[in-house]
Formats: C-alpha cells, structure tokens, sequence
C-alpha cells in the first residue's frame, strides 16, 4: 500500500472513530459505559491473544473476568472509602506498570489473567462505577479529558518531530523524544488553565463538589491535565513494552491504519485511576 493511501486510511479512521467516541461521551453516562465496556472487552481480548495468540479459553476468560470485576465494581459509590481504596490501588498498580519499563520484574506469560485485570479491569471497572453511581453525568468534562489525551499526543508528535533530538525510552518506543514530551507539558498545561478558569468547575457544575474542597478551578485542571500529560505517556510506552516483548507492531487491527483498541486507548486506561482518585477525593470532601 502506498504511503498516500496510508495516510488516507488512517485519516478517515480517526475521523470516523473520533465522531463515534465523541458521539458515545456526549450522549449520556450510558454511552460513555458502552464506550468503557468496549474498551474492556476488545482491550482484554488484544492482551491476551498477544501473549497467548492461540488460546482461546484464556482470551474468554479474560474478558469475562473483567466483565465480572466491573460489575462488581458498580456496588461502590464514589463517596465510600473502599471506592477510594481500590482507586488508590490501581494508581499503585499503575506506577509498578512504569517501573517495569526499567526493571522488566513482570511475567506477563505466567501472570496474563493478573495483568489483564489490573490493566483493564480494575480501572475501567471503576470508572463505570462512577458513571453509574455519581450525577448529574457531566460529558463535557470526560471529553475534555479524551481532548486532552489527543491534545497531548498531538503536540508531542508536532514538536518531536521538528526538534525531538534525545530519545525519551528507545528501546520501547524510538520515535518519543524529551523535547516532544516536555514540549507537549509547556502546551498543554496552560490550555488546561484557561479552560478550568473559564469554562468549568463553578459552585455547582462539578457533581455538586463545594468550591472549599476545590481551590482554584485553573489550578485543579493544571493537575487533571499533569496526569493526563505525564501518566498518559507512561501509559503509551507501558503497551509499547507488551507489544515489544511479543514482537507485535499493533495490538489488533479493528481501526485500518492505527491499530486495535489498545493501541488508540492505553493512555485514556492508564489515566483513569487518577483523574479517579481526584474526583473522589474532592466527593468526600465535600460530603455527597
């Protein structure tokens, strides 16, 4: 295939899936749960087939070992302690995921089951346990946290291509520079600043949350867009590691031009935990 019909599929690809995900967010908090149970199914069924391409007992197991937890899940309001536990939990799990990038401890041949619940289960599972239990459902701020994982990516591929010179993790992903990743930060920072202080988080927008529990809005979306910044890219190389330790270029090919589910959604999944951990902090803050 020539590089222009490349370039025109993966284009009408990303217009497509970015309508659809955009449609899902927007329409209600089901949506936005059908969204995150795609996301759950597809995502553990590229896991585990890049670890066990053959296996089809461990690909059915995974996906219903992860539908079991995320209605497990659901019995957890954002407001209970255990809900902030096992949100608190998954950020741990998160964070080993990176340190694994240097010290390669995790054997995800012998531990597939464990590493596709706490990579996908637990954090998806927890996210539809807020959609499920928290109102009013707020779609503008989950697509302006989807926005700002395109934004960032976006912006650390403009830069890093232009003046990217020293390589942020070549072994794992060559084309990530420290210029692309520090300059997508100094961009997308201020932007999360603006729009918190102009767009969002008034007294009562928020889930209710008190403006005591909060501080400043532009100063809360400098934080939510920290995460989104630094832990989406660890997230990005987190998946790059998996399909470089299986010798995989893509974890599936339901999207022509980019990949499977994993590939388009590994930053958004490694987030979640703790955007999170944010909100239902700021819930039992404020006492909802």
């Amino acid at each position: 295939m020539s590089k222009n019909a490349v370039l025109k599929q993966r284009t009408i690809t990303g217009i497509v899936f970015g309508m659809i995900v955009v449609a899902l967010i927007t329409s209600s908090a089901y949506g936005a749960i059908f969204l995150a149970l795609t996301i759950a199914s597809f995502g553990s069924f590229e896991l585990i087939k890049m670890i066990y391409p053959d296996s089809v007992y461990k690909w059915l197991f995974a996906v219903l070992l992860n539908l079991l937890i995320i209605i497990s899940l659901t019995q957890f309001h954002p407001n209970e302690s255990l809900y902030l536990f096992w949100t608190a939990f998954s950020c741990i799990t998160m964070i080993l995921g990176v340190i694994n990038l240097y010290f390669n401890i995790i054997n995800f041949k012998s531990n597939w089951w464990l590493v596709s619940l706490l990579y996908l289960g637990l954090p998806l599972g927890l996210f539809i346990s807020f959609l499920y239990n928290v109102k009013p459902y707020l779609p503008y701020f989950w697509l302006s946290v989807i926005v700002m994982i395109w934004m960032s990516d976006s912006f650390a591929y403009l830069i890093g291509s232009r003046i990217g010179k020293r390589k942020l993790f070549e072994k794992i992903s060559p084309k990530k520079s420290w210029e692309g990743f520090l300059g997508a930060g100094m961009v997308a920072l201020p932007i999360a600043y603006w729009i918190g202080i102009t767009y969002f988080y008034t007294a009562d927008d928020m889930y209710g949350i008190k403006p005591e529990a909060v501080g400043n809005a532009g100063i809360f979306w400098m934080l939510l867009a920290a995460f989104v910044w630094v832990v989406g890219t660890m997230g990005d190389l987190v998946e790059s590691s998996i399909k470089r330790t299986f010798n995989i270029k893509d974890s599936g090919k339901i999207l022509p031009g980019h990949g499977g589910i994993l590939d388009r959604f590994d930053s958004f999944i490694y987030i979640l935990p703790f955007v999170l951990l944010l909100l239902s902090f700021y819930l039992q803050q404020s006492n909802i």
